[in-house]
This record gives structure tokens, C-alpha cells and sequence, in this order.
């Protein structure tokens, strides 16, 4: 649940972001009763198994996911988060310098990486894809430049929240962004359009179908990493081909 790069709606996310930048670690554990930080920690296990030498955290927002690659990373292996919000990133490098680690931390657009082609072994992308993909006009830009900057064989690990698909849980999820997230993350930041969004996202976000058609039309063949807590959360992993 991180800033997107677009302009007019990100701009919108933006301006959400610095208003909840504040609770939205609170507001993250709380509603994920903290499983959050296992489901990162699967996520960094996954992305190190492949020993890359270079990590892109995408939409980094306020840095775990980074953080805790470069905490368990050789020393030599180098992390960079990436967000367009800078009050995220304040954030990421408070948290970093008390956890004793530096990954770079960088501001900017999704839609225009500031990195050369092929640069990376891997991307994560933590609680962020549906910004840059779901009811997106930019969504084919941003996952042209995550390709553009993924080398040739190198994985894409999507941490992301979605409707379970069995009706009667899809059902209690719902229940629980409408009267749970929403008020929670409302009454706890202020910024009560904020959660209605981010609810919204996450209730209509894509199949695993749809994803990996719209993935595959763009060069990456999308696998199921695991599903956590019935599928409320996914890892998914995307290998970008050397076709397409």
C-alpha cells in the first residue's frame, strides 16, 4: 500500500500519503494483526534464495521491505528503495539508520526510472503494484519500466493484498475493509479518503488470471509464490523472459 507515479490520480495518492505517512506502520500492523512482517520476511527469503547482486524495492514507502533485504543480504549485494513520496522516505531512512543497515534510498517517478537498462537481478514491490497497475492510465509505462531495468531472467516479487476468491471469505473481506481498514486507518490518520482507496483497490484488484495475461502481454511469466491469511495477501512472482 505504497505512492504511485502517475499524474492526476497520483498526485491525488500523493497528496493521501503525506497526510497518513505518519500511522500508516500503525495502521498496517494493526490491520494485518503484524502478520505483515512475516509475509515480507517469506518475501526476502524468496528474492535472496536467487543470490542477486543488485535489489530494486519499488514504491518503498516507509522502507521494511528494503530494510530487511539488506539486513539479511550479503554485504556486497546492493538494495535500493525507490518512492515518489519524500515524507515515506524520511521515514525508510530513520528506520534504516537504527537498524545499523543503508540501503539507498531514492525519490521518483515509477513511470521513469533513473536506472540503466538490465540493472537489477530483482524487484520487490511491496504492497504497491495495484497503485501503479489497478484503474491506472500509466499501468502499461510502469511495467515497462520495471522490465526496462529487470535483467534478462531476473524476478519480479509482488507482495500484494486481494479479494480471496472463495465467495464466503472474498465476502468477510469485504466486511472487514468496510468496517475494520477503513475506520481504523480513518479515525487513526484523519485521512479517511485515504483507507476508502486503499479498500477499494484491494476489494477490486485483478485476478491471478488477469495479471498474468496483462504480465505475460509485457514479457513475464507469472507464477503463484504463496497465498497468506486465505489469500488476502499474495506473493507472486514474475520471471522476465527474454521474448515479448
Amino acid at each position: 500500500m505504497n505512492s504511485s507515479g502517475e499524474r492526476g490520480r497520483g498526485e491525488v495518492l500523493q497528496a493521501y500519503y503525506s497526510r497518513i505517512y505518519r500511522r500508516y506502520d500503525l495502521v498496517n500492523s494493526l490491520f494485518t494483526f503484524g502478520f505483515d512482517k512475516k509475509w515480507r520476511n517469506h518475501t526476502v527469503r524468496q528474492c535472496l534464495a536467487l543470490s542477486p547482486s543488485r535489489i530494486l524495492d519499488l514504491c518503498c514507502g516507509t522502507g521494511d521491505l528494503a530494510i530487511s533485504l539488506s539486513i539479511h543480504a550479503n554485504d556486497n549485494t546492493y538494495v535500493a528503495g525507490y518512492d515518489l513520496n519524500n515524507h515515506m522516505l524520511d521515514i525508510s531512512r530513520r528506520k534504516a539508520a537504527k537498524s545499523g543497515v543503508s540501503p539507498e534510498f531514492i525519490q521518483g517517478d515509477a513511470a521513469a526510472l533513473p536506472f540503466r537498462n538490465e540493472e537489477f537481478d530483482c524487484i520487490t514491490i511491496g504492497f504497491g503494484f495495484r497503485n501503479l497497475t489497478w484503474e491506472n492510465p500509466e499501468v502499461k509505462r510502469h511495467i515497462a519500466e520495471m522490465r526496462r531495468v529487470l535483467k534478462t531472467g531476473g524476478s519480479l516479487f509482488i507482495l500484494e493484498s486481494s479479494r480471496p476468491t472463495n465467495r464466503i471469505l472474498g465476502g468477510l473481506y469485504l466486511l472487514y475493509l468496510k468496517f475494520v481498514l477503513v475506520p481504523l486507518g480513518g479515525i487513526l490518520s484523519g485521512e479517511w479518503n485515504a483507507y476508502r482507496y486503499l479498500a477499494g483497490s484491494s476489494s477490486g484488484f485483478y485476478s491471478f488470471a488477469e495479471l498474468k495475461e496483462m504480465l505475460g502481454k509485457s514479457g513475464f511469466d507469472l507464477t503463484q509464490g504463496r497465498k497468506f491469511m486465505f489469500g488476502s495477501a499474495n506473493l507472486l512472482i514474475a520471471r522476465k523472459l527474454t521474448n515479448g
